[in-house]
C-alpha cells in the first residue's frame, strides 16, 4: 500500500468496525399530503460499536430530530409502504474505490499512452490528496503516540 492508501485507510481505521453511515429519506409519494416529495430528511446510522443507534433530521418549516434505538425502525415507521425509502450513502465503499485509486501505479515506458496514464493517475491522487488533506493529517496526529 502507498502512502496516499495507506493514509485513507488510517483514516476510515479510526472507524472500526465501521464508518457511520449517512442517508437520506426520498419520499416518491406524499401520503400524508403534509411534507411533499423528494429529499424530506437526511440522517446517520451510527456503526455497531455506536449501538447500531440512528439519527433523524427532517427538512422544512417543520423540521425536528429523532433518534432511533434501532436505526432500522426509521423506514418502516415512515416509509409508508415504500413511499419513502431510506437511500443509503455507502461510505465503506467509497473509502475502498479511494484506496484503490490511490493504489493505481504509474506506466512504464516513455510512449505517450503511459505518460498520459501517468499524468492523470497522478491529477486525481493529488485531488483525493487535497480534498482530504485536514482529515488525513488530524488521523495522522490521533494516530501519533503521545
Amino acid at each position: 500500500m502507498n502512502g496516499l492508501a495507506a493514509r485513507l485507510a488510517a483514516l476510515l481505521a479510526q472507524f472500526q468496525p465501521e464508518p457511520p453511515t449517512p442517508y437520506i429519506l426520498q419520499r416518491d409519494i406524499d401520503v400524508s399530503g403534509v411534507s411533499g416529495t423528494g429529499v424530506v430528511a437526511e440522517g446517520c446510522i451510527f456503526s455497531s460499536a455506536a449501538g447500531s443507534t440512528g439519527v433523524t433530521r427532517w427538512r422544512g418549516e417543520r423540521g425536528s430530530t429523532v433518534a432511533w434505538d434501532h436505526a432500522v425502525d426509521v423506514e418502516p415507521i415512515h416509509g409508508h409502504d415504500g413511499a419513502t425509502r431510506v437511500v443509503l450513502l455507502p461510505v465503506s465503499a467509497m473509502f475502498a474505490a479511494l484506496v484503490s485509486i490511490a493504489e493505481l501505479g504509474q506506466q512504464r515506458g516513455g510512449d505517450e499512452r503511459a505518460q498520459g496514464w501517468n499524468e492523470a493517475v497522478c491529477a486525481v491522487q493529488g485531488l483525493v490528496e487535497r480534498a482530504l488533506a485536514p482529515h488525513l493529517a488530524a488521523a495522522e496526529e490521533r494516530a501519533e503516540p503521545s
